[in-house]
């Protein structure tokens, strides 16, 4: 998550992604910005985080969106680029197919807002952490399509490997041991299974725990294939 203006350390609970248009840009008018604001209420409802997500909007330009979000103290959040096909008529229909891809972004905000209204040293480094994780898999991932040396692999490694007893110690559930035993393997097939550890970790700590049984099912199905 590319947060450009706010801290994930310290989320206002107001933000706002942003993805750049291209391809089919006359659907907008040529505009080139597609926004979305999201908010998130520090109040509970039986346990459960109330966050309201407004439809996209079009902003005429970032220098536009960036004054809005200095203006009212939101963070800033940069999505990916959005390609629009030439056949697309109804965006309403197309960002909805699209969402999904996004929604780990949404996840990852959500988890850091929660942490910072836990309080704790500890658990205030707790999104980082995750966060650090899943960069240092995709790390790993590129240094073995690229066929890096394998000291660079086994460096990122071993960082994993720290963050692994850490999470052991602290926040069973949000394990890396399976992820790494196969991780520097070439089979492609691994790309698939670090998104589904990313995807668990959000789930657990959301307490959306029937989800991440079956991510957790689906992990074991796919770690069990790449070790046969």
């Amino acid at each position: 998550m590319i947060i450009e203006k706010g801290d994930i350390t310290n989320p206002s609970g107001n933000a706002i992604i942003y993805w750049r248009i291209k391809g089919n840009t006359a659907l907008f008018n040529n505009a080139e910005i597609i926004a979305s604001n999201f908010v998130i209420s520090p109040l509970h409802f039986k346990n459960e985080i109330l966050m309201v997500n407004f439809p996209p909007v079009i902003v005429e330009s970032y220098e536009k969106l960036l004054e809005i979000a200095e203006n009212n103290g939101i963070d800033l959040i940069k999505g990916e680029d959005i390609y629009i096909p030439d056949d697309v008529v109804d965006f309403s229909s197309f960002y909805k197919s699209q969402i999904e891809k996004y929604n780990s972004v949404i996840q990852e905000y959500l988890l850091a807002y929660r942490e910072k209204n836990k309080g704790g040293i500890a658990t205030l480094n707790l999104p980082q952490l995750l966060n650090q994780a899943g960069e240092l898999m995709e790390n790993v991932r590129a240094l073995v399509k690229n066929r890096a040396k394998r000291e660079l692999i086994d460096k990122k490694i071993a960082r994993l490997r720290e963050i692994q007893r850490y999470l052991n110690s602290e926040m069973r559930g949000f394990d890396l041991a399976g992820i790494i035993r196969v991780l520097d393997k070439p089979n492609p097939e691994v790309d698939r299974l670090v998104e589904l550890y990313r995807q668990k970790w959000y789930a657990i700590f959301l307490e959306n725990y029937e989800k991440a049984e079956e991510l957790k099912k689906e992990i074991m199905k796919l770690e069990e294939s790449l070790c046969s």
